[in-house]
């Protein structure tokens, strides 16, 4: 006879990395709040700059109780030569600033498997 292992109840932790696009983070905050809003835990991941703009949005969620962290990533913009502040597609100032973007948002997936 197979043993019966317990049954034990471990409460869900979602973990989002929206990609850096203003039509991916929109969507990703909401199903954040929907997520919480359920009893589930989520951390979304990202810049300090992308954060910034979901403050006020995110800020009024979690003092209304829902579990939502935030985890900033430092965005290497200078490694690729981004200047400040550029840490999403629609503040490129131009389509050849792509390459060296994605080349940074590279760099933050290396960092995040270390």
């Amino acid at each position: 006879m197979a043993s019966e292992a317990p049954n034990k109840s471990y409460p869900l932790h979602f973990v989002l990395f929206p990609f850096m696009a203003q039509g991916h983070m929109i969507p990703m905050v909401d199903i954040a709040k929907l997520l919480a809003q359920r009893g589930v835990t989520v951390t979304i991941v990202t810049t300090p700059h992308n954060a910034g703009r979901f403050k006020n949005v995110l800020s009024r969620a979690i003092e209304s109780g829902l579990s939502i962290n935030i985890v900033p990533l430092k965005f290497p913009y200078q490694e690729v030569g981004l200047s400040e502040g550029q840490e999403n597609i629609d503040l490129l100032d131009s389509m050849a600033l792509m390459i060296p973007f994605m080349k940074a948002c590279n760099t933050l997936e290396n960092r995040s498997k270390s």
